[in-house]
């Protein structure tokens, strides 16, 4: 039996044993201070979320650009190939490829 089902059940036996009937109902004032707390959270949420993850994804592909940017711009990677070469000295020369 996992732990969850175990507090379900002591929380099911609490409820059994409250009393059926109220005493005294809610007042209006606090119904209208509960419901309009509700519904102003509900209203808050207006797109914070999307807001901070296209934050966190504009954030991602800064940071992926400037790194492509010091891949590409480090000695490692300026090996030329036997294609590049040729065109290079074309290019050297002035003849179009």
């Amino acid at each position: 039996m996992k732990p969850v089902d175990g507090q379900l059940n002591r929380l099911f036996k609490a409820a059994a044993g409250a009393p059926t009937k109220l005493r005294q109902e809610a007042s209006f004032a606090l119904e209208a201070q509960v419901l309009g707390a509700w519904r102003g959270s509900a209203r808050a949420d207006n797109g914070e979320f999307l807001v901070a993850w296209f934050r966190r994804a504009a954030l991602c592909g800064c940071v992926l650009a400037v790194a492509s940017l010091v891949w590409n711009q480090h000695p490692w990677t300026n090996r030329a190939g036997a294609e590049s070469v040729i065109d290079a000295s074309a290019l050297g020369m002035g003849v179009e490829p």
